[in-house]
């Protein structure tokens, strides 16, 4: 059977509760909120230095995209490109930081609350991932002149001004294509040139070569011709020595080609084409034709 509490058991919860409650409060994490409005990140295919040229190109278009003040107009101008904002302070983590500011703007759409005039601010921060891969970081923030208020974005204007960098990203990436293609294509044409070039020289050195050889065998054939003669008539006798009562050493028929080795006013020492040397008078013979 439960016992009902009594004063003094009252009293005790309050004390134990009372002593243990400073330790609760100490022992909660306490988080630490941004003093700044949660933006819109994402990672791109692209190198670092890519998106830092498509960034810097969007905060010089004088645009603040994905808002306006006027029912009438779509767009808001007249925004200026800046390298430090006093909203955000100078950025402190990695990567590369860049602003774009525009002052005037009266309550400015996709801001929440915004009922006054004043500055807006957008930040960009861009980190390499890998080589080809890039974070982007996009915050906007409205501030009101009087009150110093802070309206954050419904991530209109971030999502709008990641759409302008996403089409100048591509625009580089596409220029830088047809700038590689466009080298290697000269890069092949310079190889194709010289190839052409290797091939029209080793040709010529062929046809040269050939060309001497031709001149070889030519001058070869008038060498040859300049010391072959053949026999005039049949049964010449081939003498031993360059006189005519030399002992004969073997008869010739007419059109035997022989060697001159020799030549003597009178007589030249010949050679047969089975090599058998001897001597005939120079009217027995009569050049090749």
């Amino acid at each position: 059977m439960k016992q009902p509490l009594t004063s003094s058991h009252c009293w005790s919860f309050f004390l134990i509760l009372a002593f243990l409650a400073p330790a609760i409060a100490h022992a909660a994490p306490q988080r630490d909120k941004s003093p700044f409005p949660e933006g819109f990140a994402i990672d791109v295919k692209g190198s670092e230095d890519d998106v830092v040229k498509a960034v810097q190109s969007v905060t010089e278009d004088q645009v603040i995209h994905g808002t306006w003040v006027y029912a009438r107009e779509t767009t808001l101008t007249d925004a200026s490109a800046e390298t430090s904002s006093s909203f955000y302070g100078p950025w402190q983590g990695p990567g590369h930081a860049f602003y774009k500011v525009r002052p005037g703007a009266l309550s400015p759409k996709h801001f929440k609350d915004s009922t006054d005039i004043g500055t807006i601010t957008v930040r960009y921060v861009v980190q390499a991932v890998s080589p080809n891969r890039t974070h982007i970081q996009i915050d906007a923030a409205f501030v009101e002149d009087a009150t110093h208020k802070v309206h954050v974005s419904d991530s209109s204007v971030e999502t709008s001004e990641f759409a302008e960098i996403n089409i100048r990203l591509l625009e580089i990436q596409r220029e830088e294509q047809k700038t590689a293609e466009a080298l290697k294509q000269r890069e092949l044409e310079v190889q194709a040139r010289a190839a052409s070039k290797q091939r029209d020289e080793e040709i010529a050195r062929l046809n040269s070569a050939e060309s001497s050889l031709r001149d070889l065998q030519s001058r070869a054939h008038q060498l040859r011709h300049d010391v072959e003669v053949r026999v005039k008539n049949p049964n010449t006798e081939l003498k031993a020595a360059p006189f005519q009562r030399a002992a004969k050493l073997q008869s010739l028929i007419a059109n035997t080609e022989v060697v001159v080795e020799i030549i003597t006013p009178y007589w030249y020492g010949v050679e047969t084409a089975e090599g058998q040397r001897g001597w005939l008078r120079q009217d027995q013979v009569e050049p090749l034709p």
